[in-house]
């Protein structure tokens, strides 16, 4: 019997099925067979004398087997059995002969028993005994005990939620007991900071880790940015388009804190970059650092938070090869459907015209919309009844690819991959190609000197019909179901009828009027250097040089237009050739130093004391040229254009230079205290003191589980932390200080000049804004680290932000500079849960966070307030609170007229002349199915003043995420659902309005559930024309709840069992299906919540994938 606490214990005799060799003969008696085997394994032949007195030649395969088929072979060839021992191989005589492939050959299977107990020789129940790379296991009974079958050379893998897993190779053991020992590697999970790396257990600031190596493997993530969504408390993502190329998200760490630039500073390996220009396959892990403490060491970046990035590096070992691809196919998450009956779109447009001017003649006649009616069934070209949705949307399937490698030894390590992404879209000519490339080496040449670099690119090709796609939807909106967008023969329609619109767009045909591409292509490079003179002591720095190109080209393309009732043309494709290119270039110099010393002192304080400074150069170059009259439209040179050329550009450059410093202090593993300071100077800011910002923090934590006096096992771990620290932002533009002038013409003595006038005022007082965060936490596990999370409180102030404040006096054109005026405030929670445990075979998991932020300006513009369309910005109020009226009643009933004539009858007296006003005079006098605003304010008249500010801004107020997942005998399953709360906008455009339009959409909804005479129950108020506003005005009926819930991934996964995959020479091999985006549940009723407007929405998907490691 033997107590085992190794991870692993040397194979003694391998299966005869696993050992692999190549005879050195085709033909040979049995005895040179049995000889040939033994000479190049340990396994020795036990057979009866007279079996080798058999001289006959038994021919075999030559190609490396396994022994066992060798011995299939020989046995169907001789008559024999076969029988493994240990490393014994008994022959016997077969009593028949059997036919190929049935020959008996047996391994010895012995029955293993034993007990499974932690370090205190407590039994563990429900601990799973897995034989590796097969499907084949038991779990401990409620004693710890266990007994199984296996072959000697299995490897037996035992585990159990909240220990460490541990590997035996089985021999001629027949008792095999185990001491499981407690998993601590939560505790000692290394998490990246800013400039360095920390332990997750003396983490003082409020830092979110997300493994996106293996949330990029098994979903359809082809932008970083979207891919984070539910993932993290405190990070807020909005992906406000599905658009190929351009489907990253919006983020957001604890909330809108500025009225400018509030994205958070995204760090990549060190450097400041784009993470959607990354491929998701190469990032290892990402860290949100959301308070003062984590952010403060970047000082005037960070006020938004800092998302750091890292992304995968080699590893002494063998050399690895990773393949991973999918395939989905996308749809719009959600359609917003309108009237697609020609018939009935014609009399609804009389309708609303005739309700708004009853004199008025009808828009269409009668006996058209008798014609289009009595030949639904015809000919569809020539009476087409249209839904847009349906001739626009297409089905394709994108295809993404990944191909990574990556090894070393113990002084080189090495990564590589190739990355392949073929996304055509859900909209015709919206395709998008991108190629990506990354090797990140690092060597270490002397015990003391590490060099390293990090390379990658990128290479993007987008279809120039992406420059008309966000017009798509307002194009498709301003047209008419009377059309035909293209024929099956590849014309394009115009409206059929001539009593509609001759201009109402053809979407399609607005796709197809370009040609040309566009080419975007990045470089990222990093290289560093690590000096480690002596103990503790390093010195590092790095140089990381980014270029950026976009270049585009484009030509206009001219199609005719039909009209398919006449099979005619309604309009020619004329115009004049043209060519026009246009590129932009950002170049990004960025280098840092530092130096580093860790130590201990007294025997229980350890310290980390870090200083460094760094320096930044970024300039953007733009121009733009074109040229009409091309001699042949195949031609795409600006010198083949022959009149009106045109050009014009311009450049831009910052800079940034940057001191900084931290200091870690530990004292027994209980008491943690940090201590972050930075100094940045930037040329957005005028020379002098206002150009320096200095931004401190403090952070401090208890580990109160290490405490002698805390003894309570359920709770191994217990921290609590707080910090308080300053931030700040420089998102600004280059050049806001000073005074700015431009190109411009006058006129001196009847002549025409160009010269320089400014445009701009200056303002030296310009200063950095400043962000103030104060932060509580606790960090806790429980039960043996199967239950763990963490609660965080915080308060972030924003001072000195950016405004735009009213002159006294101003005189000119020149604009008025921006002030430090404004302060915007944002209180929150935080908390994160997650929860694991098995029972048998079967490991599970839940998890979840949520956030809550309650966002305020404090400081504005005094009594000012700024209104931007339904937008109120006022202090005390969220940022882009609704500012609306509030709808009594919608007018169906005698009841509803008869308020309305009390209203009038009730309206006060003007004092000016002495007579009664009316009350609707802003809007309207409303009648039967109209709106009856409330009349907040009570002073007897319905106008702006009555408008109030309603919700709490549009953006939301919580967000959280839940995940959950199961392992069991090879199958793995996940699902991540993500939401929102608390947040509201008004939906009034085109696709959801009563302002009717010759030549526009109807809303089919609106249609069914419309006032018209007689119903006393409708929804929406009657149809006017579009220009009659008075039931459009932005108020509670238009506000939409734009919550929701998001069933985000969810997958099946099966990954093959090793002991199949190695006989291929592959390590892994995993298929599996996954929807993406497939279920929303929200009351809003647009293309998608997350969407503003009219936009490319955001894609539902269907994929099957495949992940393979050789």
């Amino acid at each position: 019997m033997s107590t085992l606490m190794a991870t692993e214990i040397s194979a003694q005799i391998k299966p005869i099925d696993q050992t692999f060799v190549r005879l050195a003969k085709t033909e040979g008696q049995l005895l040179e067979i049995f000889k040939d085997i033994e000479s190049r394994t340990d396994y020795r032949f036990v057979y009866p004398a007279e079996i080798i007195e058999d001289k006959s030649q038994i021919t075999v395969k030559t190609r490396r087997q396994s022994v066992n088929d060798i011995l299939v072979d020989v046995g169907t060839a001789a008559n024999l059995r076969f029988k493994q021992v240990d490393n014994a191989i008994y022959v016997a005589k077969l009593e028949k002969a059997v036919d190929e492939g049935k020959i008996e050959i047996s391994i010895e299977m012995a029955a293993i028993s034993g007990k499974v107990t932690d370090e205190n020789g407590e039994p563990i129940p429900g601990a799973t005994i897995l034989i590796e790379g097969k499907n084949t296991g038991t779990a401990t009974d409620i004693d710890g005990r266990y007994q199984i079958d296996v072959s000697e050379g299995d490897v037996l893998v035992f585990s159990f939620i909240g220990y460490n897993s541990q590997r035996i190779v089985v021999g001629n053991q027949q008792t095999i007991d185990i001491v499981l020992l407690e998993d601590t590697s939560s505790l000692d999970e290394v998490v990246v900071i800013g400039y360095g790396t920390q332990k997750k257990v003396n983490l003082t600031g409020a830092v979110s880790t997300i493994n996106v190596g293996k949330e990029a493997e098994t979903r359809p993530i082809t932008s970083l940015s979207a891919g984070l969504s539910g993932l993290a408390a405190g990070l807020h993502v909005n992906q406000g388009s599905g658009r190929p190329g351009n489907d990253g998200a919006t983020l957001r760490i604890r909330g809108q804190g500025t009225l400018n630039n509030a994205n958070p500073l995204v760090i990549i390996d060190g450097a400041i970059g784009n993470m959607n220009h990354l491929n998701p396959q190469d990032v290892e892990s990402i860290s949100v650092l959301k308070d003062a403490a984590s952010a403060a060491i970047y000082g005037s970046r960070a006020a938004n938070g800092v998302i750091l990035i890292t992304t995968k590096q080699g590893s002494s070992g063998e050399f690895k090869v990773n393949y991973n691809t999918f395939f989905s196919s996308a749809q719009p998450s959600n359609v917003v459907e309108t009237v697609s009956n020609y018939a009935n779109y014609m009399e609804l447009i009389n309708e609303g015209f005739s309700n708004s001017d009853p004199n008025a003649n009808p828009i269409f006649s009668q006996e058209k919309i008798n014609e289009w009616r009595n030949n639904e069934g015809g000919d569809p070209l020539k009476y087409p009844n249209t839904q847009w949705v349906d001739e626009v949307f297409q089905k394709n399937i994108v295809q993404n690819h990944n191909l990574s490698f990556s090894g070393g030894s113990e002084t080189i390590k090495f990564f590589g991959s190739f990355g392949y992404l073929d996304n055509p879209g859900i909209i015709e000519r919206s395709g998008y190609e991108r190629y990506t490339a990354r090797i990140n080496l690092e060597a270490e040449l002397k015990p003391w000197l590490t060099l390293g670099t990090q390379l990658n690119g990128v290479v993007a090709n987008t279809d120039i019909g992406t420059n008309q796609i966000n017009s798509v939807f307002t194009y498709a909106g301003a047209s008419t179901p009377g059309m035909i967008l293209r024929s099956p023969d590849g014309r394009y329609g115009g409206p059929n009828n001539p009593e509609d619109d001759p201009q109402s767009n053809n979407v399609l045909h607005n796709l197809n009027s370009q040609m040309g591409d566009i080419k975007h292509n990045k470089l990222s490079s990093r290289f560093y250097g690590k000096l480690r003179p002596i103990k503790g002591l390093s010195v590092e720095g790095s140089f990381n040089y980014t270029l950026d190109d976009y270049m585009e080209y484009a030509q206009p393309v001219f199609n005719n237009r039909w009209d398919f009732y006449t099979n005619t043309i309604s309009r020619n494709a004329v115009g004049r050739t043209s060519v026009r290119y246009e590129n932009t270039k950002d170049y990004n110099y960025f280098m840092d130093g530092l130096v580093r010393y860790d130590g201990e002192a007294a025997g229980k304080l350890t310290y980390n004391l870090m200083a460094g400074a760094s320096q930044e150069y970024y300039k953007n170059a733009w121009f733009q040229a074109s040229k009409f009259d091309l001699i042949d439209p195949a031609l795409s040179v600006l010198d083949a254009a022959t009149l009106d050329a045109a050009a014009n550009g311009n450049a831009s450059d910052w800079s940034m230079r940057s001191f900084f410093g931290r200091m870690n202090l530990g004292w027994d593993d209980k008491y943690l205290f940090e201590a972050n300071i930075r100094r940045d100077g930037t040329s957005r800011f005028a020379k002098g003191s206002r150009r320096w910002g200095v931004f401190p923090s403090f952070s401090a934590g208890w580990r109160i589980s290490e405490e002698d006096f805390f003894n309570a096992s359920w709770l191994p771990n217990l921290k609590v932390r707080a910090s308080y620290g300053s931030l700040g932002n420089n998102a600004v533009g280059n050049y806001e200080y000073q005074a700015v002038y431009d190109a411009a013409n006058y006129v001196l003595n009847n002549s025409l000049y160009v010269g320089f006038a400014q445009t701009a005022l200056s303002n030296a007082a310009l200063t950095w804004e400043s962000t103030y965060i104060s932060n509580i936490g606790l960090d806790f596990d429980l039960f043996d680290f199967k239950f763990g999370g963490s609660i965080e409180a915080f308060d972030k102030v924003t001072k000195n932000i950016l405004i735009d404040l009213p002159a006294p006096l101003v005189v000119g054109n020149a604009s008025i500079p921006k002030q430090n005026a404004a302060e915007v405030q944002n209180r929150g929670i935080e908390l994160n849960l997650n929860y694991r445990d098995q029972v048998g075979e079967f490991e599970y998991r839940i998890g979840g966070n949520f956030t809550f932020v309650d966002n305020r300006v404090t400081r504005y513009k005094g009594d000012e307030r700024t209104i931007s369309g339904s937008n109120l910005i006022q202090e005390g109020y969220a940022i882009n609170t609704q500012y609306i009226l509030k709808t009594n009643r919608l007018i169906q009933t005698q009841a509803d007229l008869d308020l309305v004539s009390q209203m009038i009858a009730d309206a006060p007296i003007d004092p000016s002349t002495g007579n009664q006003r009316n009350p609707f005079a802003a809007y309207g006098t409303p009648t039967l199915g109209d709106f009856l605003y409330e009349d907040t304010n009570a002073d007897g008249l319905i106008n702006d003043e009555d408008r109030v500010a309603v919700g709490h801004g549009t953006a939301p107020r919580v967000s959280y995420g839940i995940n959950l997942g199961f392992n069991w005998k090879g199958f793995d399953f996940s699902a991540l659902l993500q939401g929102t709360s608390g947040l509201q906008s008004i939906w009034n455009d085109l696709y959801h309005t009563t302002g009717v339009r010759w030549g526009y959409q109807v809303n089919q909804e609106i249609a069914e559930e419309r006032w018209y005479e007689g119903r006393t129950d409708a929804t929406y108020p009657r149809l006017l024309n579009y220009v009659d506003t008075r039931n459009l005005r932005a108020s509670d009926f238009w506000l939409q709840n734009k919550a929701y819930m998001r069933l985000k991934n969810v997958q099946l996964g099966y990954t093959i069992p090793r002991e199949v995959t190695q006989r291929f020479k592959i390590e892994t091999f995993r298929v599996y299906g996954s929807l993406e985006n497939y279920l929303t549940f929200t009351q809003y009723k647009g293309f998608d919540p997350e969407v503003s407007g009219t936009q490319y929405p955001t894609l539902k998907q269907a994929l099957l994938g495949l992940n393979i490691s050789f």
